[in-house]
C-alpha cells in the first residue's frame, strides 16, 4: 500500500510567515481558551483528532478501502486526540487498531472518555491485552501508524509503556503520522531523545512548536502540516500572538521550511 508523506492539495505557507510557540506558550494559549473563553478540552482534542483523520485519509489515497491504521495512544490529551481520529477513520472505511500505551485507570479524562466511546462503538476490544507480541503483530500489518503517544509537554525521553511502544514502532519501519510533535522530540528546543518517533509526516496543532523547525529535528518531523483546532483568534491576540490570515485558505495547511 503506497502512503504519500506529502499528499498535496493543501494550501501552503512559508514557515517564516507563521508565528512559532514554545511549550509554555502553547500551555498558556490552551489555558486561556479553556478558562476565559469556555472552550472545552474535549472540543479542542476532537478538532485535533478530526484533522489528523483527514490528513491520514489524504495520505492513504483519499478513500477508505480497508487499509489498516494503528493508533498509538498515550494517557494524555494527545492520546485523546488520536482516539478521536480512530472513530472518524473507522467511519470512513479503514480498519483501525488502537494501542493503549497507558493503563486506562491512569489516563487523564480526555483519552479515558474516548476509550469508553470506542469500546461502546465496537472499535476497541474491551478484553484485548496489550503485549509486545500483539503490538508487533498489529504494527507489522499496518499501512499507516499514527503517533498519539506523548504531547508537547514532554521533557526528556518517553518512559514506561510509551518508550517501549516507540521502540516497537521504530522497528516496524512503517509510515508514521505524528500528531502535534513526534514523541521524543522536545517541542521547544527540537532536542531528540532516545527513543524518538521518526515521522513520515507531522500534523502540528493550532500553531507550530518551535522545536519542529529546529534543523536537528527535521529528519524526525518529515513533511510538516498545521491544523486549526478552533481556538478563537482573540486568545492569541491577548497573548501578543498574531495569526491573521493563516487559515484563510483552509483549516489544514502545509508548512514550507
Amino acid at each position: 500500500m503506497s502512503v504519500k508523506s506529502d499528499p498535496g492539495g493543501y494550501p501552503q505557507r512559508k514557515a517564516s510567515e507563521i508565528p512559532l510557540v514554545s511549550a509554555i506558550q502553547m500551555r498558556e494559549i490552551q489555558g486561556v481558551a479553556q478558562e476565559d473563553y469556555g472552550i472545552d478540552i474535549l472540543q479542542i482534542m476532537e478538532n485535533g483528532g478530526r484533522s489528523a483523520a483527514e490528513l491520514a485519509l489524504a495520505m492513504l489515497g483519499g478513500r477508505g478501502r480497508g487499509q489498516r491504521i494503528v493508533i498509538l495512544a498515550g494517557g494524555g490529551n494527545k492520546g485523546g486526540a488520536g482516539l478521536c481520529a480512530a472513530r472518524h477513520l473507522s467511519n470512513w472505511g479503514f480498519q483501525v487498531q488502537p494501542v493503549f500505551a497507558e493503563v486506562e485507570s491512569e489516563m487523564s479524562f480526555v483519552p479515558r472518555r474516548q476509550v469508553q466511546i470506542l469500546r461502546s462503538a465496537g472499535i476497541a476490544d474491551p478484553d484485548e491485552e496489550v503485549s509486545e507480541y500483539t503490538v508487533e503483530q498489529q504494527l507489522d500489518a499496518a499501512d499507516l501508524v499514527i503517533d498519539a503517544l506523548v504531547g508537547y509537554g514532554l521533557q526528556g525521553p518517553p518512559s514506561g509503556m510509551a518508550s517501549a511502544v516507540v521502540e516497537l514502532a521504530l522497528a516496524a519501519r512503517k509510515p508514521i503520522l505524528a500528531l502535534d510533535v513526534p514523541t521524543g522530540i522536545n517541542a521547544t528546543t527540537g532536542e531528540i531523545s532516545t527513543p524518538a518517533i521518526r515521522a513520515t509526516t507531522t500534523l502540528t496543532l493550532d500553531l507550530p512548536k518551535q522545536g519542529l523547525l529546529a534543523p536537528a529535528a527535521r529528519s524526525q518531523v518529515g513533511a510538516l502540516y498545521l491544523a486549526d483546532i478552533g481556538i478563537p483568534r482573540v486568545v492569541h491576540q491577548r497573548l501578543g500572538i498574531r495569526i491573521d490570515g493563516i487559515y484563510n485558505d483552509g483549516p489544514i495547511i502545509r508548512i514550507r521550511r
